[in-house]
């Protein structure tokens, strides 16, 4: 399903085969893959001495690529980093190896310090990051700019830090900005490689993961843990600062809504929340509002719309698509229909990350969240979870009762069985003893039957006899009519 190829320097236009997707003996051992959209992919991998690859593997700038043959598709792309020696108790020698996908090429720039300013900062930062990216690095790790494909990105971003490398300063101000985000996707297209800053990657896929189909085990986290029912909303700092972050000193005020909320800094959830999960305190900071009554009306409207927990799903799937029996492949940032009606689980879901082995893609794992979930939602989500555990604990109860009865008529038929045997075992000797009988009397019967001889004198006899008869009963013929003439006679002579 799997090869893998490394290139033992940027400049190696031939590869050297380690892993092949075919049935045979050119393995890696202990492979684990795992993509990421927005941190540095990862594999594992281990060799033998009598592998190909052996002995040819220089840490940082041997390359190594990694496809799905089926799809034609490379799932992953970078360099492998410093090998770990072992040898074990067998006394074979191997090596193992950390790699990291091409977004690594980014820590190995430094980033100047920069201030921007107008609209767009965030796209303006972004263009800036790679141009200072791609003057310090060799061409096999630089990056065009690709898609930008973000909602408005002006006012949000100030400077570029000096001290953090290209991928940092990219996570920091841009990635993981409350008031940005975005994903990265790396695209090739004419031996050019694209950094794409999209606001979110991958497809709405209509290949379902479902139980008793492509679904293997499943597990659900429900996690309640950023919740707040009691907020402290903070503004601008009151006295200080400057434009940018290293001039701010962190023990100015800031503003609270204390002013126009009776003395009081913070504001509180509705009670359905409160008698949900209790008082749990939290801030959250606006630092470009400066109006009391205004950080009090987005705190507000903070409180009432935001989302009580965050639902996670990791789900270890048999991937069909490399048996041709489903069209999609599994892939980080797609959406599929995932139904799992005993964990009250029916909608798409996004996969977030996934655990690939290339050995055995029937044990790969997709991990499903973050998502988040409205109070009816979480509440609708346990209490249909309490009602599927109470209706399979019935059933299972039903069950317990229908294999007690089970067992009873087995031991009952068991018995019967045993009782037939005994029965049967006493026929066999009555029946035995009925035939020995009947033979007794048949052979008695044997012994009064005549034999030939006897019986051709018997029939000559009966001729006899029937002669005689004939005789006889011509005889007493002829003295009926002289009897009757006699009778007349005498009546005459009276």
């Amino acid at each position: 399903m799997y090869r893998v190829t490394i290139y033992e320097n940027p400049e190696s236009s031939k590869g050297i085969e380690i892993h092949s997707p075919y049935n045979n003996d050119l393995k890696v051992d202990s492979d684990t893959l795992k993509p990421s959209i927005n941190e540095i992919g990862t594999f594992n991998f281990t060799i033998y001495p009598n592998n190909p690859g052996w002995g040819k593997i220089q840490p940082l700038t041997t390359l190594i690529k990694v496809e799905d043959v089926p799809h034609d598709f490379v799932v992953f792309e970078g360099r492998i980093l410093q090998p770990t020696t072992d040898q074990g108790d067998d006394r074979v020698l191997s090596e193992s190896y950390l790699c990291e996908d091409e977004k690594a090429y980014l820590h190995d720039s430094i980033q100047s310090w920069k201030k921007f300013t107008g609209d767009r900062t965030g796209e303006q930062l972004f263009r800036e990051a790679l141009k200072v990216h791609n003057e310090q690095v060799e061409d096999y790790k630089r990056f065009e700019v690709g898609h930008i494909d973000m909602p408005d990105l002006s006012g949000n971003v100030r400077f570029m830090t000096d001290t953090d490398d290209t991928f940092d300063n990219i996570s920091d101000k841009l990635l993981e900005n409350d008031n940005i985000g975005g994903e990265l996707r790396i695209r090739k297209e004419n031996n050019v490689r694209y950094l794409d800053w999209v606001k979110e990657v991958g497809e709405e896929k209509k290949t379902p993961i479902r139980l008793r189909k492509n679904m293997l085990d499943m597990t659900k986290e429900l996690d309640p843990t950023e919740i707040v029912t009691k907020l402290y909303p903070r503004g601008e700092r009151l006295e200080g600062g400057g434009d940018d972050e290293e001039s701010q000193n962190q023990s100015k005020p800031r503003l609270t809504i204390a002013d126009v909320n009776n003395g009081k800094e913070y504001l509180m959830a509705n009670e359905e929340l409160i008698n949900e999960f209790g008082i749990q305190g939290g801030t959250q900071t606006w630092d470009d509002i400066t109006q009391a009554n205004i950080l009090k009306s987005s705190a507000q409207k903070w409180l009432d719309n935001q989302l009580v927990a965050t639902g996670k799903f990791n789900i270890t799937v048999l991937d069909l698509s490399l048996l041709n029996l489903d069209p999609d492949r599994f892939w980080i940032g797609n959406t599929h229909l995932v139904q799992n009606p005993l964990m009250n689980v029916d909608e798409r879901l996004r996969i977030v990350d996934m655990n690939i082995k290339i050995n055995a893609p029937e044990e790969s794992e997709l991990n499903f969240g973050d998502k988040e979930l409205t109070l009816s939602q979480y509440q609708k989500s346990l209490t249909k979870e309490r009602q599927k555990m109470r209706i399979i604990q019935d059933t299972v109860r039903m069950q317990s009762k229908s294999v007690e009865k089970i067992k009873t008529d087995l031991t009952r038929a068991q018995q019967t069985i045993v009782d037939l045997q005994e029965t049967v075992k006493n026929g066999d000797t009555n029946i035995q003893n009925q035939i020995t009988a009947i033979t007794d009397d048949l052979q008695v019967i044997a012994g009064m039957v005549p034999d030939e001889e006897t019986i051709t004198d018997i029939e000559t006899d009966i001729t006899v006899l029937q002669q005689n008869k004939t005789i006889q009963d011509s005889k007493n013929l002829s003295y009926e009519e002289r009897l009757k003439n006699l009778e007349e006679a005498i009546n005459k002579e009276e």
